[in-house]
C-alpha cells in the first residue's frame, strides 16, 4: 500500500512546524465551537486537518489523469499520476518494446516528469504492489485512522502547538486551556470590583472563578467555561489579585491581605549573590553542601539528582529561617510542593502529632516558604533543630513534623553583643527537639543580634571578615580551638545571609583559615590582617 505522508513517524518528526494554514483552522476551530481548549485538543485538530489536506492535495492531483500502474498500457499523450513519486505528474512521451528474462515482454514508456524524463514499465502483469494496490487506495481516498494517529503523535504535535501558539497575541492560554481573545466574555471594572469584595468577605481567599462568579451578574447565556477563562484572565490582569493555586489550577487571593511576609521578603532572608571560585570547593566540601541542601546553593545537575520525586525530607533549621518562620525552598524540599506558574502558592502544612492545619504560601523567586513562625515557637524548635516533611493526602498539602523527644538540658552555643561585636558562650538549656550539635546556635537577646546583622549589612562586610569575628569566639569552646565548617555556616547567617558555597571557597582561599580534616578548621590570626 502506498502510505500517505500524514501516515510516516517522520512526517511528525522534528521538523514538523504549524503553517499559517494551520493557525486559520485552530482559530476557526475555536469560532466553531465557541468555548476553551486544551493544547492536545488543539493536537488533534492539527492533525486532522493535516489528513484532510492531504486527501484533498491527491484528489486535486488526479483530476482528469490516470493512476500509472504497470499492469496497465498507456499511449503518447496520456496524463499520468504516479503515487510511488509523491503523486508527480508525468505525461508518456513515447512507447517502446521491453524485454527481460524474469518477466518476458512487456512495455517501456517514458513519461516528461517536468524538469526530466523517466521510464517505466507497462504492460507488465506481476504481483506488484500497484497492480493490486486498489485504486481507491492508491489515490488517497483510504479511511485513515484518526485515533491512531492521535495515540502515536497527539504529544508531539501538542509540543510544538504550544510553543507556536505562544507567539500569537491572539491566543491566550490559562491552566492548560487555549481561548481566543475575540470571544471571551465581557469582563467590566465593575466585576473586577466585586470579586475584590467577595473575597475581602472571604478573610482574602483564596476563591475560585467558580465560587466567585455567581454573585457577578455575568451573562447567564454564556457557556460556563467562556465565563470562568474570562475572568480569570482579567483578574490576571488586575495587580489587586493573586494566583495562589498549582499548575493547571487556578484561586485567588486579594494580594493587600496577603501576610508581609509573603509580599515583602524578610530581610533575614534576602541574599544578594556572591561571587566565589566555586573549583576551590573540594569533592569532600561538596558533598557537605549538597547535605547541608541550602536553598541558595545552585548545585550543579549531577549533585541533585535523585531529588525531582516527592519523598520525606528532613532538614536542620537555620537561624534566618527561624527568625523569619519559614521553610528553605531547597533542592530536596522543592519536590513536595507542585509546580505552579504563579510567583505565590497556596499550601497547607498538617502536623503529624496533632493533625493540626497551618497554612504557608510559596515564596518561588525568594525559594521559602512563609507561615511557621508561630508552629516554631509553640513547638520550642531551636535553631539546628531537625524538622521532617513529607507528602500529604493532595497536591498542596505537606505532613509537617519533628524529632519529638523528652525535653532534656543540652548544651548550647549562645551568642550575644558585645562592643559590636558577636560572642558566643556555651550555656545549658531544655531542649525538646532532635538536632545537630554541630550547628545549634541561639540568642537571648534577638535585639542585639539584629542590630549586628544590620550593622554588618551597612558596612558591607565580607565573608571572610565575619569569620574573622566568629571563629575565635567558637573556637574557645573546643580545646584543639577548632571549628566544624557546619558551625561556622550555621554562625555566620547569624549576622549575613551566606549559604555554604562562597563560606567554603573562602575558608580554603584564605591563608588564615587551615583545614585540620573532618571538616574542621582552624584560624591562624598571624595570617589576618586588618582589611581583610
Amino acid at each position: 500500500m502506498i502510505q500517505p505522508q500524514t501516515q510516516r513517524p517522520e512526517y511528525w518528526g522534528t521538523k514538523f512546524a504549524l503553517t499559517d494554514s494551520d493557525i486559520e483552522r485552530i482559530y476557526n476551530h475555536f469560532l466553531d465551537v465557541e468555548r476553551p481548549q486544551t493544547t492536545e485538543q488543539i493536537a488533534r485538530v492539527i492533525i486532522a486537518h493535516r489528513v484532510a489536506e492531504e486527501q484533498n492535495k491527491v484528489a486535486r492531483q488526479l483530476a482528469g489523469r490516470m493512476i500509472y500502474q504497470p499492469k496497465q498500457t498507456y499511449e503518447t499523450g496520456d496524463e499520468l499520476v504516479f503515487p510511488a513519486l509523491e503523486y508527480q505528474h508525468g505525461t508518456v512521451t513515447a512507447v517502446r518494446e521491453g524485454y527481460n528474462p524474469k518477466y518476458g515482454k512487456f512495455t517501456v514508456i517514458a513519461a516528461d516528469m517536468g524538469k526530466k524524463t523517466l521510464e517505466f514499465a507497462t504492460g507488465l502483469d506481476t504481483d506488484h504492489p500497484l497492480n493490486t494496490e486498489d485504486m481507491a487506495e492508491i489515490g488517497g481516498g483510504l479511511p485513515v485512522d484518526l485515533d491512531e494517529l492521535y495515540a502515536l503523535y497527539e504529544t508531539a504535535v501538542a509540543e510544538t502547538t504550544f510553543r507556536t501558539l505562544q507567539e500569537h497575541d491572539s491566543f491566550i492560554h490559562l491552566s492548560g486551556q487555549w481561548f481566543v481573545k475575540e470571544i471571551m466574555a465581557e469582563v467590566n471594572i465593575g466585576h473586577l470590583h466585586l470579586s475584590e469584595a467577595i473575597l475581602e468577605m472571604s478573610a482574602g481567599g483564596p476563591l475560585t472563578v467558580n465560587e466567585i462568579a455567581p454573585h457577578l451578574d455575568m451573562d447567564p447565556s454564556l457557556d460556563p467555561e467562556v465565563q470562568a477563562f474570562s475572568l480569570n484572565y482579567k483578574l490576571l490582569q488586575d495587580d489587586r489579585f493573586d494566583e495562589v493555586a498549582p499548575r493547571d489550577h487556578i484561586a485567588w487571593f486579594l494580594r493587600r491581605m496577603e501576610p508581609n511576609g509573603v509580599k515583602e521578603t524578610p530581610e533575614r532572608l534576602r541574599y544578594s549573590p556572591i561571587p566565589y571560585d566555586r573549583a576551590l570547593l573540594s569533592p569532600q566540601l561538596r558533598l557537605l553542601e549538597q547535605e547541608l541542601d541550602d536553598e541558595w546553593s545552585d548545585l550543579p545537575a549531577e549533585q541533585i539528582e535523585g531529588v525531582t520525586k516527592p519523598q520525606t525530607v528532613v532538614f536542620t533549621l537555620l537561624y534566618p529561617h527561624r527568625w523569619s518562620g519559614v521553610i528553605p525552598l531547597s533542592a530536596r524540599i522543592r519536590p513536595l510542593f507542585p509546580p505552579s506558574n504563579s510567583p505565590r502558592q497556596r499550601v497547607v502544612f498538617i502536623d503529624d502529632q496533632t493533625g493540626a492545619e497551618i497554612v504557608g504560601s510559596v515564596v518561588q523567586e525568594q525559594r521559602y516558604i512563609y507561615g511557621l513562625g508561630e508552629w516554631y515557637e509553640e513547638n520550642s524548635i531551636p535553631i539546628g533543630g531537625f524538622v521532617h516533611m513529607q507528602p500529604g493526602p493532595e497536591p498542596g498539602v505537606i505532613s509537617l513534623g519533628y524529632d519529638r523527644r523528652r525535653s532534656q538540658r543540652e548544651w548550647v552555643r549562645l551568642a550575644t553583643a558585645v562592643d559590636n561585636r558577636i560572642k558566643f558562650d556555651l550555656k545549658r538549656r531544655s531542649v525538646g527537639c532532635g538536632f545537630d550539635d554541630l550547628m545549634i546556635v541561639g540568642t537571648d537577646v534577638i535585639a542585639a543580634i539584629d542590630a549586628l546583622w544590620r550593622r554588618a549589612d551597612t558596612h558591607q562586610r565580607s565573608v571572610a571578615s565575619l569569620l574573622a569575628e566568629i571563629f575565635p569566639e567558637l573556637a574557645e569552646a573546643n580545646p584543639q580551638n577548632t571549628v566544624h565548617a557546619k558551625t561556622l555556616y550555621s554562625a555566620i547567617n547569624m549576622l549575613r545571609r551566606v549559604p555554604p558555597g562562597p563560606l567554603f571557597a573562602e575558608l580554603v582561599r584564605h591563608p588564615a583559615f587551615q583545614s585540620v580534616g573532618d571538616h574542621y578548621w582552624q584560624f591562624d590570626q598571624t595570617h589576618w590582617q586588618k582589611g581583610d
